[in-house]
């Protein structure tokens, strides 16, 4: 579960992505308390077997992250609360081969966090990121959608990061749109799951849709506010 106060740092990311600063977990941890944070949440882009996937570690450095920062969490553990673990898509294939069970069995791993970023087709194996543009801009928030709600019923998150950026590609608010987002943030209601407003979707006016919030301020859905950070220096954004 996750339990947030106003000193709380929540999803912060590392050099193993490839897009973000590259310096030593330590180095958010340091500045987190220097700040006068009390938690630091990491939540990295998840790798998957095969590393089909680009922007994220390999899926053999996942050892080493959970490692590395659970030897940090130990050392850091009388100044800071540092909490670990992943952003991820949920993909049925992959739920299928038991990948999202083998990630939440590992005692070190404590959540992981819904970000979907792209989605898979019906047809297993084939995921939105290979589509042409004129399609994605069509179609994708659909497939996105959808695997968002199948994400949150599937048991595995703990909370859905991003959820409005699923319209990234979309240039005016419409009621389909309204209609998909009363579908995702009813899934959230229903398995307890808040909806994460993301600092750095509030950068890009097509990432972040006040339309989608206050759909979820009127149906009453939980809330809780990330970083997104990629770079040591975004966290004093928050404090």
């Amino acid at each position: 579960m996750i339990r947030l106060t106003n000193r709380s740092l929540f999803h912060v990311h590392t050099f193993r992505c490839g897009h973000a600063e590259h310096v030593p977990d330590e180095a958010y941890i340091l500045r987190a308390i220097d700040i006068g944070a009390d938690s630091i949440w990491f939540a990295d882009h998840a790798p998957f077997p095969g590393n089909p996937f680009g922007n994220r570690m390999k899926y053999e450095e996942l050892g080493e992250y959970l490692h590395t920062l659970t030897g940090l969490k130990q050392k850091y553990t009388d100044q800071i609360a540092v909490h670990i673990g992943l952003e991820a898509e949920y993909f049925p294939s992959f739920d299928q081969a038991g990948y999202y069970n083998d990630l939440v069995a590992d005692p070190r791993m404590e959540f992981l966090l819904l970000g979907q970023h792209m989605a898979e087709e019906e047809d297993w194996g084939r995921f939105s990121f290979s589509w042409d543009l004129e399609r994605k801009r069509e179609e994708e928030h659909r497939l996105l959608g959808r695997a968002v709600v199948q994400g949150i019923q599937s048991g595995y998150f703990a909370a859905v990061a991003h959820p409005d950026r699923i319209f990234r590609r979309r240039r005016e608010w419409t009621e389909e749109m309204t209609v998909l987002s009363r579908d995702i943030i009813a899934a959230a209601i229903k398995n307890g799951i808040p909806l994460e407003q993301n600092a750095s979707s509030m950068k890009n006016k097509w990432y972040y849709w006040p339309q989608f919030w206050e759909v979820a301020e009127k149906m009453g859905a939980k809330r809780i506010f990330g970083l997104d950070a990629h770079a040591v220096k975004a966290l004093a954004r928050w404090i």
